[in-house]
């Protein structure tokens, strides 16, 4: 799969540049991953956060404002996720931003259901799928100098001035982590980078639809290794891997951190010890630049095996390979601790 994706980014790589690129401005590694691709052979994203950044409370420095205050399109995942790039971009931003859950053809879920759309996966596996769908519909006729993201509101959530205490409840920002959204954003991010630079324009069609591919044919591989183990239930540090998980009939039991930034109560953490040993989970995962004790406790008590996810690379090295590669790793933690 990565012989692949390095292929199609050697090809589009090799098409001329006509004009200066525009400036983008990415906030994760993921993210930053989808626009290279997107931009291989005109330009190079910037990257806002690296790995050990925690994408919900961020302090910019100088130089990263500066960045953003003279993109010419910021591109992150949204409010959900990063409420403190909401205020800076409406305070320093005079280009363009681009939220990607806010996005016509994201698939959003939400922390407080299952899911907040009724998924068929087999429907998303692209399979020579045709990328001017009802997405290209959905975005012709957008004045794409137009979009104030920071202005949008899902239905339900107040984002007025505050960090949503990382209480998850709500919609789940970690989107990135379905396939099919990351399919959708590259057609997308291609329109607006078209029409931002239109003498580039069929090459950031070329490149996102030959990534969009590239996606797809990596989770129909993903799908055939996670096939026998479809049903299973694991443990997580916190709920931020329900869209892979979702994607490919995994099912998150439980997490010992209900958000981001809080500690659970004992009776929680009591409660996520009865139900692993009801349903008989082996396996719990930890993350990256986080302090396993608390796992690891639960793990030695329940007899779990512990694996590691990491959710934004954060173990990788930036660039356009980052995202499949990102996936194959979950994809690989989840093999190795539910085939013992």
């Amino acid at each position: 799969m990565r012989r692949l994706t390095l292929s199609v980014l050697l090809a589009t790589a090799a098409l001329p540049a006509f004009a200066d690129a525009p400036r983008v401005v990415t906030d994760i590694a993921p993210v930053h991953s989808l626009v290279s691709q997107v931009m291989a052979g005109v330009g190079t994203p910037d990257l806002l956060l690296d790995g050990s950044a925690d994408p919900h409370s961020v302090q910019l420095k100088p130089s990263q404002a500066r960045a953003v205050s003279q993109a010419d399109l910021v591109v992150w995942v949204g409010e959900e996720l990063e409420p403190w790039l909401a205020r800076v971009l409406a305070g320093l931003g005079d280009g363009q931003s681009m939220a990607l859950l806010d996005l016509p053809g994201t698939q959003l879920r939400s922390f407080d259901e299952a899911s907040s759309h009724d998924h068929d996966h087999a429907e998303h596996a692209h399979e020579g799928d045709d990328h001017a769908d009802a997405d290209h519909a959905e975005h012709e006729g957008d004045d794409h100098a137009g979009h104030d993201h920071a202005e949008h509101e899902h239905e339900g959530h107040d984002h007025a001035g505050d960090d949503h205490g990382h209480d998850h409840s709500g919609v789940d920002p970690h989107a990135w982590l379905a396939p099919a959204n990351a399919q959708a954003w590259l057609i997308a991010l291609a329109e607006e980078l078209g029409a931002l630079d239109p003498e580039n324009a069929a090459t950031y069609t070329a490149n996102a639809d030959a990534a969009a591919a590239a996606i797809g044919v990596q989770s129909q591989e993903i799908a055939a290794r996670l096939a026998p183990y479809e049903g299973a239930e694991i443990v997580t540090f916190h709920d931020a891997f329900s869209y892979f998980t979702d994607s490919y009939g995994i099912e998150v039991l439980g997490s010992v951190r209900p958000g981001d930034a809080s500690t659970p109560s004992a009776a929680a953490v009591d409660a996520l010890r009865e139900a692993v040993a009801e349903h008989g989970v082996t396996c719990a995962f930890g993350e990256p630049n986080h302090d396993p004790a608390m796992l690891e406790t639960l793990a030695s008590e329940a007899g779990l095996t512990v694996g590691t996810l990491d959710a934004t690379g954060a173990l990788l090295s930036a660039g356009p390979e980052l995202y499949g590669a990102m996936m194959d790793n979950l994809a690989t933690a989840l093999e190795g601790c539910l085939s013992r």
